[in-house]
């Protein structure tokens, strides 16, 4: 089935909708996702230019260092000029703020600390670096990768020394890298501040799909709200241009039928009259309910009452040729209009008889207590054994969408606009082993 303009445009509306949204997020996203990688190798880039700083500083240091001890340097394994080193290095150490100097031999004994003024001791973290210190060993200044002890990050260099009896050993400058610990700082504020990007782009994501289903259905409601009124100033229109003929028209058909039909013989045509009066004179009077907004005289009702009232209005009109069964729990009070929702349930069983095409046809009402997000609603349930629905059920509810050849899809626009006053919802499906089910809500009377 085609749909209609109005449905069409509704769809179109929709989409693109939809589309900003997505454009939106979509623009958050990439926003987000170039500024935190740019953060992050603007923080891994300024890390790494900080090291290659200290890696000259240190380089630096260590050559002029060695040019300073190497100076009047004899014999490095003579303990009488350990003295003078010594001084040298706690010199170089004070001077430039570093964690430690000393001199280790290629055994990585340390023959002279800046900080320790007896015997030879030896530091095991130093073979983790024995590439750089085999590489200063052989004449070449080296630096260490960093190293983190005790949570505290360093960087050494290693410059050999070389004395006047041609004896090598290694410089070891050890500077604290802690400029690392602020970076690290960075780094996992910026993880933080990733990880609370995804969740506001989500929350945002959220909103503005809520906003955007909110939005349409306003739209939707005051587009409705523009017909209805458009409807009910051409609905006092109709009610008196409509009504006046159909009640001559039923009179007239009265009078006829006394002064000419035969007793013996009766004349399906005057049924017919009357039956036709009838249909118009229902759908003026659904075309009027559509037009202006339900007013609810509501009371404090049995609702298995109203439904059993709705029965046997049901079954003066269609004559046996539906079976009905109502299955009810205990009594359930709910507040409404009785006459409303009378109208509703007669307007469904109608509905439901219309769509069976056999005479054995069977109708099933289910009074239940519904418990829904929290609060509880009365639910009847409404189903038959007839053809079902043909389109989409969500398209049912609009006004003047009908399948029938004869319907005016007024019906169950009206059904809607009276629970949806009532502070329920209506719905609509078709039953697994065929037929449909209808199902409508009401808030139920707490006691």
């Amino acid at each position: 089935m085609m749909l209609s303009p109005n449905t069409a445009a509704n769809q179109r509306l929709l989409f693109r909708r939809k589309l900003a949204v997505a454009s939106v997020v979509l623009v958050t996203f990439l926003f987000l996702l170039v500024f935190n990688l740019g953060s992050y190798f603007f923080v891994k880039r300024t890390g790494r230019h900080l090291e290659e700083a200290l890696n000259d500083r240190l380089m630096t240091a260590a050559s002029l260092a060695t040019q300073i001890i190497e100076k009047d340097l004899t014999n490095l394994y003579d303990p009488a000029e350990h003295s003078l080193i010594r001084i040298l290095l706690s010199q170089i150490h004070s001077g430039n703020d570093f964690e430690a100097v000393y001199i280790i031999d290629p055994d990585f004994n340390v023959l002279v600390d800046s900080r320790i003024a007896f015997g030879m001791t030896s530091r095991g973290y130093l073979r983790e670096d024995s590439t750089e210190i085999a590489s200063a060993l052989n004449g070449t200044i080296t630096a260490s990768r960093l190293h983190t002890v005790a949570g505290n990050h360093f960087k050494s260099v290693y410059a050999p020394i070389i004395d006047f009896d041609g004896n090598t050993a290694v410089l070891v400058l050890e500077a604290n890298a802690a400029f690392l610990d602020i970076i690290s700082w960075f780094r996992r504020g910026l993880y933080i501040g990733s990880l609370t990007s995804l969740f506001l782009l989500v929350f945002l994501t959220a909103y503005l799909l809520w906003a955007t289903r909110l939005f349409l259905k306003t739209e939707a409601q005051l587009q409705q709200s523009r017909r209805l009124a458009a409807m009910g100033q051409m609905g006092a229109t109709m009610a008196h241009e409509i009504r006046n003929p159909l009640g001559i028209i039923k009179s007239t058909s009265d009078v006829l039928r006394e002064r000419y039909q035969n007793p013996e013989k009766p004349d399906e045509l005057f049924s017919y009259i009357n039956d036709e009066v009838k249909r118009l004179n229902r759908l003026v009077n659904d075309f009027l309910s559509l037009s202006r907004e339900p007013v609810l005289n509501a009371d404090d009702y049995n609702l298995q009452d109203i439904i059993s009232m709705a029965i046997r209005s049901f079954e003066t009109e269609n004559r046996g040729r539906i079976n009905i069964d109502l299955q009810a729990e205990e009594k359930i009070t709910v507040n409404c209009d009785r006459d409303l929702i009378h109208r509703v349930i007669l307007n469904l069983l109608l509905n439901a008889s219309q769509a069976i095409e056999t005479d054995n046809g069977e109708i099933q009402i289910q009074l239940l207590r519904e418990k829904i997000r929290g609060k509880y609603f009365a639910c009847v349930q409404i189903e038959d054994n007839g053809v079902g629905f043909k389109d989409d059920t969500r398209n049912i509810f609009e006004p003047f969408y009908t399948t029938k050849t004869k319907g005016t899809g007024l019906g169950l626009a009206v059904s809607r606009n009276i629970i949806e006053k009532h502070g329920g919802k209506i719905e609509a499906k078709n039953r697994s082993n065929g037929g449909a089910m209808i199902r409508f809500f009401l808030p139920l009377k707490l006691k």
